[in-house]
């Protein structure tokens, strides 16, 4: 009479290659949907609460403010419009000399006002465009805070001080 063997012994090599059949295909499938998700998110535009009012020659503009750098980074990028009462702050934490903006990846033409203790130190009209490197930078002389508002949205002059209130947080 012959015994038989029970099979006990497990074959590794080949359920090794079976995980792999089924881990390499998800693997890949999840590399490709997490980089296109990560692109989606980068390119959408950033929509930052309305933290400050200016007022300015009987004009009332509600501005985002950009703190961080990641925020100060992106600004006004991949917006589609900007409402002519809308703009952004970029507080820049400290006074810059020799101050670079450029419209990289920004749809909507702008004015870009520099600021130094609410002075406005230097005015770039109607800054166009510019969806491909390589794109113009634009310089202020000197700014603790950079503004930027629809192009031709506002008359500000350079060497007027603006008054940039905070809006009151509701309760």
């Amino acid at each position: 009479m012959q015994m038989l063997k029970s099979q006990s012994k497990i074959d590794w090599y080949a359920a090794g290659l079976k995980l792999l059949n089924i881990a390499g295909p998800l693997a890949g499938v999840s590399v490709i949907l997490f980089t296109a998700v990560v692109s989606y998110i980068e390119t959408r535009p950033q929509k930052l609460p309305l933290q400050y009012k200016l007022t300015h020659n009987n004009q009332t503009f509600y501005l985002e403010a950009a703190n961080k750098t990641q925020e100060l980074e992106k600004g006004l990028k991949w917006r589609n419009n900007l409402e002519s009462d809308r703009g952004m702050l970029f507080n820049l934490g400290r006074e810059y000399n020799h101050v670079p903006f450029w419209m990289y990846q920004v749809k909507v033409p702008l004015d870009i006002i520099y600021l130094k203790n609410n002075v406005v130190t230097t005015i770039i009209h109607n800054a166009p465009p510019c969806m491909k490197n390589p794109c113009p930078i634009y310089y202020g002389v000197t700014a603790t805070q950079v503004l930027e508002l629809k192009a031709g949205a506002s008359n500000i002059q350079v060497g007027q001080k603006l008054v940039i209130e905070p809006i009151p947080k509701k309760l």
